[in-house]
């Protein structure tokens, strides 16, 4: 098919600009104007959008944070008239055990008089172990106590491990608070962090379960979050 003379005078108009390398780079610049500059402004409201959304999940993450502590620390309140006995082996395979003649005898060991009018309840609890001293199978038992007073009278009682600041030898078991897993896993990295380094004497848990490092020649420093831990430990370091 023909192609008329306007036709090609046309096509040539368009095509010719395109052959030398100012007309490309006045098109070149058109496209950077244009388009690049378009696609800056889109990127710029997606990155200001981008910062306000990480602004809000960063406020709503804080809040959860202080949600799952406020949880927590209900949740440690109701356990603050239980105390945890590690060390005693558990019967051996058929033999069942009386946890109050089991509870007797720790009394007896502490000087105590066990009476059973002031146990809620008791129980083993958790996994199986093999105790590191004795060599023996043991587990957990859990005492509940009917009020405060039988409660601090068993756990001030309770066998030392180190005595003016050396080891005590013939420990029979141990006893703790009932503590949270997420407290029990703050003070286990507490424990962690500190551990050889000079300015920190220990990492504890105090009769009320609240968790504190011990500053060398200094004061207890109480703590409830891997934030104030870590502030704690930034402050005397640094």
């Amino acid at each position: 098919m023909a192609i008329s003379k306007e036709v090609k005078e046309y096509i040539k108009s368009v095509i010719d600009p395109l052959l030398t390398k100012e007309s490309l780079l006045e098109i070149f610049e058109k496209f950077q104007n244009d388009i690049i500059a378009k696609f800056e402004n889109v990127i710029k409201e997606k990155d200001a959008k981008i910062t306000e959304l990480e602004s809000q999940i960063a406020v709503q993450q804080n809040s959860i944070d202080k949600l799952i502590i406020s949880c927590d620390d209900n949740q440690q309140y109701a356990r603050r008239s239980s105390l945890r006995i590690h060390g005693i082996p558990t019967p051996e395979d058929g033999v069942e055990e009386d946890i109050n003649t089991t509870l007797t005898k720790c009394y007896r060991e502490m000087n105590l008089t066990f009476k059973e009018e002031n146990i809620d309840r008791a129980h083993r609890i958790g996994k199986c172990y093999k105790d590191i001293a004795s060599g023996k199978i043991t587990q957990s038992i859990i005492v509940k106590f009917k009020d405060w007073k039988s409660r601090q009278e068993f756990y001030k009682a309770r066998p030392k491990y180190f005595v003016n600041g050396k080891k005590k030898p013939g420990r029979k078991f141990s006893i703790t608070p009932d503590l949270t897993i997420r407290r029990y896993n703050l003070l286990k990295k507490a424990k962690g962090q500190i551990k050889d380094k000079s300015e920190f004497s220990y990492a504890l848990i105090d009769t009320n379960c609240s968790l504190a490092l011990k500053i060398k020649d200094g004061p207890y420093r109480y703590f409830n979050s891997d934030k104030e831990l870590n502030d704690i430990i930034d402050e005397y370091l640094n």
